[in-house]
């Protein structure tokens, strides 16, 4: 086969990729309608943490930095996999706000884990300079996701 032609079809199998990624992509509407279904589901799954968390606050504290941990851990599980779901629906194309609350789930995935570490390391210091962070992080991207026009991402 000759080069141009080689080119010539390299080059059409990536216009046709692009065009059915261009295809692929959801509206504004299907982008919140898909995102508020897995944060509904979400919802669901956060249900047993909020038990044990309550739970956890009867234990001796010699056992609640290690609870907090397993907890901060299967949250950040729950985020990541809801991350990924998020990621896979894509994001409306040429939209800049979609693309950076998608962008900000993964910063809230780092700050998490920094809140999960300190409780690992049983470090009051890193946890009072992390969890303050988590926290203005979450609810400056929940005002966000919940102005984009989510119904339920973003509420409490």
């Amino acid at each position: 086969m000759g080069k141009l032609a080689l080119l010539i079809i390299v080059l059409g199998l990536g216009l046709a990729l692009s065009a059915n990624a261009a295809l692929a992509a959801p509206t504004k509407a299907q982008f919140i309608r898909q995102g508020d279904a897995l944060c509904r589901q979400v919802q669901r799954e956060l249900v047993p943490l909020a038990s044990r968390a309550q739970a956890a606050k009867s234990l001796p504290v010699s056992q609640q930095w290690a609870a907090a941990e397993r907890l901060w851990a299967d949250q950040i599980r729950i985020q990541a996999r809801f991350t990924a779901r998020l990621r896979a629906v894509g994001v409306p194309t040429g939209d800049s706000k979609a693309r950076s609350i998608v962008l900000g789930l993964d910063r809230g995935l780092v700050l998490a884990r920094r809140v999960r570490d300190a409780f690992a390391r049983r470090s009051t210091t890193s946890l009072a300079a992390a969890l303050p962070e988590y926290i203005r992080f979450t609810m400056s991207l929940n005002r966000r996701v919940a102005a984009y026009g989510f119904k339920v991402c973003g509420r409490s």
